[in-house]
């Protein structure tokens, strides 16, 4: 079980968001129940330029965290005391999964490089994050598996994911109604689907938090007269 707070999800979406269509890369300290997200350069495209054969892609698929940037984490790690909670990359246009050459990177004879971090893959296509998982090192099956995430907020609730339809009365409010439900709610919002006109509009929109960061954002929704109603099988009361 990987705990993560959602501000620290936010910023690691927004730094996947910020380089797409390149993949990001970075880490993840902590000190108590602080955490500090450390974006890092990726110089995939740099090394692929330089060298193709010992480089053949590019910054699209795959990603090398410039030495400078990993060296500055393991100090600012042992000065300040705030131990490597993760590593994190994204994979632009592709689902989350950690892959062989993930395995790899991650590994060093046989072994996890750092031993008890975690690895987070985000997939987004566009400006949409449709997923992030976790990967820890399993001794049993000496292999990194998939394990869930959660955030601590209210009795530690662990994140959840809705896909909601919501009709907008007019379509010049859709955008900041949007930009309201991730600033005041903490809510990660991404839009699947959209059909606007001059009168009205709908979105199709994934939303991702605790239930009680949901909760409170379709409580929002509703108050406001914009009509929310469940996709694939998820129930908004």
């Amino acid at each position: 079980m990987v705990t993560l707070l959602l501000n620290t999800l936010n910023e690691i979406c927004v730094h996947a968001k910020t380089e797409f269509p390149d993949e990001c890369c970075g880490v993840i300290l902590q000190a108590d129940s602080q955490e500090f997200v450390r974006p890092c350069r990726n110089i995939q495209n740099k090394m692929h330029k330089e060298d193709p054969n010992t480089y053949p892609r590019d910054a699209r698929t795959a990603y090398l965290m410039h030495p400078d940037d990993l060296i500055s984490v393991h100090k600012e790690s042992d000065i300040e005391n705030r131990p490597i909670k993760a590593f994190y990359h994204s994979h632009p246009n592709h689902e989350a999964y950690f892959s062989d050459k993930d395995k790899e990177d991650a590994m060093v004879w046989g072994e996890p490089t750092y031993p008890g971090v975690s690895y987070l893959v985000i997939s987004i296509y566009e400006d949409n994050v449709r997923a992030i998982k976790a990967f820890e090192w399993d001794e049993k099956n000496s292999d990194f598996l998939e394990v869930p995430f959660k955030i601590p907020s209210s009795g530690e609730t662990q994140l959840r994911s809705i896909k909601v339809r919501l009709t907008f009365p007019q379509e010049k409010i859709t955008e900041p109604i949007i930009y309201t439900i991730g600033k005041q709610f903490g809510v990660i919002t991404n839009i699947r689907r959209a059909n606007v006109t001059e009168e009205s509009g709908w979105v199709m929109l994934e939303m991702q938090g605790t239930s009680e960061e949901l909760e409170r954002a379709i409580d929002y929704l509703k108050n406001i007269k914009v009509q929310v109603e469940p996709v694939e099988g998820d129930v908004v009361q």
